[in-house]
C-alpha cells in the first residue's frame, strides 16, 4: 500500500524534530530515511507508526487518513533496533505473539508461524529460545514476528546496527530478499549510507528535521542537491570556485589556489564572476590521467590502502584533493611521488546551498 505524508510537523518543546516533511512511498517500495543522529528520522518513523502524534500535517495509507488512528489499528509492524524479543518465549511463541493477541485459531497460528519461519530461513528453530540463537537469527525472528500478522506497512528502526560488519552485509541481502518476496511497503531508518544504498528504491536524506533530498540511490550519490547530501553520501572533494567563462553547456572556473578547470553546467547558467560550489567524487579523479578535460600535475601526500581500493591524498599547490583507485595489480604509488591527475568536465557537480 502507498504511504503519503503531507506537511508533517512534530515538536518537542521549542524544537521541531520533524519540520514540514512531505513524501510519498509507492506500493511495495523500499524507502529509507537516512541521516545523522538527531536529524529526526526515528521521530518521523514513530509518528508514521502512531507511537507519536504529529502537531500538524497528515499521514495517509492507501488513500485513507490514519493521522489520528491508534497504533494497533494502523496495520503497520515496527521492528525495533533491539529486536525486543521475549527471552522467556521460544522462537515459535515469539513469532506467534501477535497472532495470539488477535485471537487467531491455533491451527491458523501454526500454519502462519511455520510459513513466516520458512520465509526467514529459520524452519526447525521454533523450539529454541532467543538466547540460544545468533544475533542475525534473532533479527530474522523479529522480522518473522512483524510479517506474520500480514501488515500493510513494515517499519524498520536501525535493525542492523547491533550486528557486526559481516552479519550486517548478510542481513541486508536477507531483508531485501524477504521484502521483495512479500511485496510489502517498507520504510527503513538508518544512518548507514551503504545500508540505504543496498536496500532502497528511494531515499530521503534528512537534516535538522527536514528532507534535504529525496531520490534514487544513484541520484543521491551522483547528483546531490546540497553540500550536506554530497558529504553525507560519501567522500567528496569540494571546491569554492569563481566562474571565468561560460561556453554553451560548460564553464571554466578557478579555485582560490589558482587552478582552472572545466565543468558541465546542466541546467545552471551562471554569469562570469559569480561563485559556485563544485563537488568531485574521489573515484572520478584519474591518477595517471591520459585523456581528460582537466589535467594537472600533483604530488602524493598520503596513501591509504583499503584492500580493493587505494585512497590518495594529493597536493596541487595550495589545493588539496582525494583520489580513489582500484587495485588492479599495477605498481603502487608512494608518498612523495609526482603524478598526473585529471577528470572530465561532467564529473564535477554544481551544488546548491553549499
Amino acid at each position: 500500500m502507498a504511504l503519503e505524508l503531507k506537511s508533517l510537523v512534530k515538536r518537542f518543546g521549542a524544537v521541531k524534530a520533524v519540520d514540514d516533511v512531505s513524501l510519498t512511498v509507492g506500493d511495495g517500495a523500499f524507502f529509507s530515511l537516512l541521516g545523522p543522529s538527531g536529524c529526526g528520522k526515528t521521530t518521523l518513523l514513530r509518528t508514521i507508526a502512531g507511537i507519536l502524534q504529529p502537531d500538524s500535517g497528515t499521514i495517509a495509507l492507501d488513500g485513507r487518513d490514519i493521522t489520528a488512528v491508534p497504533v494497533h489499528a494502523r496495520n503497520a509492524a515496527l521492528v525495533f533496533q533491539s529486536y525486543a524479543l521475549f527471552p522467556h518465549l521460544t522462537v515459535f511463541e515469539n513469532v506467534a505473539f501477535g497472532l495470539r493477541m488477535r485471537r487467531e485459531k491455533e491451527a491458523a497460528i501454526r500454519t502462519r508461524v511455520g510459513e513466516a519461519l520458512d520465509l526467514v530461513r529459520l524452519a526447525g528453530f521454533g523450539e529454541r529460545y532467543p538466547g540460544q540463537i545468533s544475533g542475525g537469527q534473532q533479527q530474522r525472528v523479529a522480522l518473522a514476528r512483524a510479517l506474520v500478522v500480514r501488515p500493510a506497512l513494515l517499519l524498520l528502526d536501525e535493525p542492523l546496527s547491533n550486528l557486526d560488519a559481516r552479519l550486517r552485509e548478510e542481513m541486508r541481502t536477507e531483508i531485501r530478499r524477504i521484502q521483495r518476496a512479500v511485496g510489502i511497503t517498507t520504510i527503513l531508518v538508518t544512518h548507514d549510507i551503504q545500508e540505504a544504498f543496498a536496500l532502497s528504491d528511494r531515499i530521503a536524506v534528512m537534516n535538522h528535521g527536514r528532507t534535504e533530498q529525496i531520490g534514487a540511490p544513484a541520484d543521491i550519490y551522483l547528483r546531490p542537491a546540497t553540500r550536506f547530501v554530497a558529504e553525507f553520501a560519501g567522500q567528496v572533494n569540494h571546491f569554492a570556485v569563481t566562474v571565468e567563462r561560460v561556453e554553451a553547456a560548460q564553464a571554466t572556473v578557478a579555485t582560490a589556489g589558482g587552478h582552472r578547470f572545466r565543468i558541465a553546467l546542466g541546467e545552471a547558467r551562471p554569469a562570469p564572476g559569480s561563485e559556485l560550489h563544485v563537488m568531485l567524487r574521489p573515484e572520478r579523479v584519474r591518477v595517471g590521467a591520459a585523456d581528460c578535460d582537466n589535467r594537472f600535475a600533483a604530488e602524493i601526500e598520503d596513501v591509504t590502502y583499503l584492500g580493493g581500493l587505494t585512497v590518495y591524498r594529493l597536493r596541487l599547490g595550495r589545493d588539496r584533493l582525494l583520489a580513489q583507485a582500484q587495485n588492479l595489480g599495477a605498481a603502487a604509488l608512494a608518498v612523495g611521488d609526482a603524478v598526473d591527475i585529471g577528470w572530465q568536465a561532467e564529473d564535477g557537480v554544481c551544488l546548491a546551498g553549499a
